[in-house]
């Protein structure tokens, strides 16, 4: 299958107050495990030029490529990266020549709601110290974009692959890049932050900023070449009659690239009686 891997960065969180520097992206052949392409879109650079013509002819690309894509791989991709480049792509300077680009996307909608998503690193900065934590306020606003979602027209959404989602799918808790990296022994790191990112692109320092961004779209890669070939694992904090232990769960993938469990908690509890309250071992999320 074809897996577009993706990453962008932005002047910060809000898609109605910020907008996209660069995009990063690779294609990837996941049947002979072959990289077809790689290359980082400069956004700022083509829309500050007086000439729209590379601009249309970025969107248009990008476009194709998610067209294209069996599965579109971006870390909180559904929360933070694609409505922030569906919102790009239905802003057209010159709309009359992205007709079918503009008509696949234009029914997305802005909310004040979506500032408050998950926001660039992918999980707040709450959480980015630990393997896996939780809270109240987090599934609040994931379950606000969720209802949101639904009266969305999204062209791709039946395609996405994002890890951070599916920790919360199937642990109940958001995980960062660098913790799941951590938590999976993937050997490639990031390579800086994102308040460095937005120092970099108001800079106009672009070779820093679009190696930062692709740097994030290898560790993406290849944590998603070890998704496919063993499975990915996430923690699972469990509570029992005593005390709150932790648990792996694993998620494997099928042929369609389509998550399933592959393997249950070692004292033999089921994955799928997590979120039973009447369960010894609930879910305990913080107040």
């Amino acid at each position: 299958m074809l897996l577009l891997v993706l990453d962008i960065e932005t002047t910060g969180l809000s898609r109605t107050e910020h907008s996209i520097t660069v995009i990063g992206t690779i294609v990837y052949e996941s049947s002979n495990e072959t990289v077809i392409r790689e290359k980082c879109y400069n956004v700022a650079i083509a829309e500050a030029h007086d000439c729209k013509q590379d601009l249309i002819a970025m969107k248009k690309e990008i476009s194709e490529l998610l067209d294209d894509a069996d599965s579109i791989v971006a870390f909180n991709g559904i929360n933070f990266d694609m409505p922030f480049i569906r919102k790009w792509l239905r802003t057209s300077v010159q709309n009359e020549h992205l007709p079918q680009l503009c008509k696949s996307v234009d029914s997305d909608i802005n909310t004040d709601a979506s500032d408050n998503s998950l926001g660039k690193r992918k999980v707040p900065e709450c959480m980015e110290n630990a393997v896996v934590a939780t809270s109240c306020d987090v599934d609040k606003v994931a379950d606000e974009n969720d209802a949101i979602n639904v009266s969305v027209q999204d062209p791709w959404k039946h395609k996405y692959l994002d890890f951070c989602r599916l920790s919360r799918d199937y642990t109940g808790s958001y995980i960062s890049l660098h913790n799941v990296c951590l938590l999976n022994e993937i050997d490639v790191a990031k390579s800086g932050s994102g308040a460095q990112a937005v120092q970099w692109a108001s800079d106009k320092n672009w070779v820093a900023l679009e190696s930062y961004c692709m740097q994030d779209v290898v560790v993406l890669l290849a944590l998603t070449k070890h998704a496919l070939r063993s499975g990915i694992t996430f923690r699972l904090r469990t509570s029992g009659k005593r005390k709150t232990h932790h648990e792996n769960v694993i998620v494997s993938f099928d042929a369609l690239i389509q998550p399933f469990v592959a393997a249950t908690p070692a004292d033999g509890a089921g994955a799928r009686d997590i979120f039973d309250t009447a369960s010894p071992n609930a879910l305990k999320h913080d107040d």
